[in-house]
């Protein structure tokens, strides 16, 4: 592997490290995670997360694209999109390291102390039954840890492709 791609994995993990870091801080802020359902904070606490998250992985891509118009003199559409894809695929797969870690390591009553908060919050509204478990098995699948870590891989994946593509047309290296 050579210097530029080890740089664009390395961005990658770091990308991958500031959304966790991220995350943990907002959990313990209650910000996310079933205190903040109670408290109804999810959503600000979600879309902080959800932007963070993006932001992250566009000034990673960014940076690495940067640094190797730095390295090379000349960047190509294709060496740019090909360093913003490398970042992209590796903010993926270690999202996914990171996601089964928080959800199987970190917190694994994560699922079930949400399903409780939720359970809770439902039986104060005015739904049957039938309604009342049909969102707590919804919710429930939604934040299993191979859900969270399907939505991390393609989210991370495709916003990276798009980013990269879009960095890629403005960073490539101007020719005569």
């Amino acid at each position: 592997m050579n210097k530029q791609t080890m740089y664009s994995v390395k961005s990658g993990f770091l990308i991958t490290i500031a959304g966790t870091l991220l995350m943990l801080i907002l959990l313990f802020l209650n910000f996310v995670g079933p205190e903040s359902v109670k408290n109804d904070k999810l959503m600000v606490g979600g879309t902080i997360l959800f932007i963070s998250l993006y932001v992250f992985l566009l000034l990673g891509i960014y940076t690495s694209i940067s640094k190797v118009k730095k390295i090379t003199q000349n960047l190509t559409f294709k060496n740019a999109f090909i360093t913003g894809f490398v970042v992209s695929l590796s903010t993926a797969i270690f999202s996914v390291l990171f996601t089964i870690l928080f959800y199987e390591l970190i917190y694994p009553d994560y699922n079930a102390d949400m399903a409780t908060v939720l359970t809770e919050k439902l039986t104060n509204q005015n739904l049957s039954e039938i309604e009342r478990t049909e969102k707590i098995n919804e919710q429930t699948k939604y934040y299993s840890t191979a859900m969270q870590a399907q939505f991390s891989f393609v989210g991370n994946l495709i916003t990276g492709i798009a980013f990269s593509l879009i960095l890629s047309l403005f960073l490539k290296s101007k020719t005569n």
